[in-house]
C-alpha cells in the first residue's frame, strides 16, 4: 500500500459502532480487497456519533498507523439520519473538526439528503 495514503480502520455503525479492521493490518490491495468484502451490514440504528466517535479515537491513533506528516481524511457512508446518539452529534462533529480531520460523506440512500443539509450546516 502506498505512503501516500493516510488510511487505518474501517468502522462499522449500527447500534452500537464496531471495528472490523485496522488497514495497517494489509500489506496488498488484493488483501484489503477481501477484507472490505466480508463486512456485513449491521441493520439497526444508523449511530452516526458512535461511527465518527470510533473513527477519531481509534482510526486517527498513532499505535494503528496515525502520521503526522499525512492529512487525515475519513469517508463517512451513511444510509441517512442518524438515528442513536444523536444528541452528541455536534460535540463529536465539532471534536473532529478542531482535530482537522476531514470527513468525505458518501450517502446510500434517499434519507442522505437531509442528512447532507444538517451536515453542512454544522460545519459551515
Amino acid at each position: 500500500m502506498s505512503q501516500n495514503v493516510h488510511v487505518f480502520c474501517c468502522p462499522c455503525q449500527g447500534n452500537e459502532a464496531t471495528l472490523n479492521f485496522y488497514l495497517t493490518n494489509y500489506t496488498d490491495v488484493g488483501s484489503l480487497q477481501r477484507a472490505i468484502s466480508i463486512i456485513r451490514y449491521l441493520g439497526g440504528n444508523t449511530n452516526t456519533t458512535g461511527g465518527l466517535r470510533l473513527m477519531r479515537t481509534a482510526c486517527f491513533n498513532p499505535a494503528h498507523g496515525d502520521r503526522s506528516d499525512a492529512p487525515n481524511v475519513a469517508i463517512l457512508i451513511t444510509d441517512g439520519i442518524p438515528t442513536r446518539e444523536v444528541d452528541l452529534l455536534d460535540g463529536e462533529v465539532n471534536t473532529i473538526k478542531n482535530l482537522d480531520i476531514r470527513i468525505i460523506g458518501v450517502g446510500v440512500t434517499e434519507k442522505v439528503r437531509i442528512l447532507v443539509s444538517t451536515s453542512l450546516l454544522l460545519l459551515g
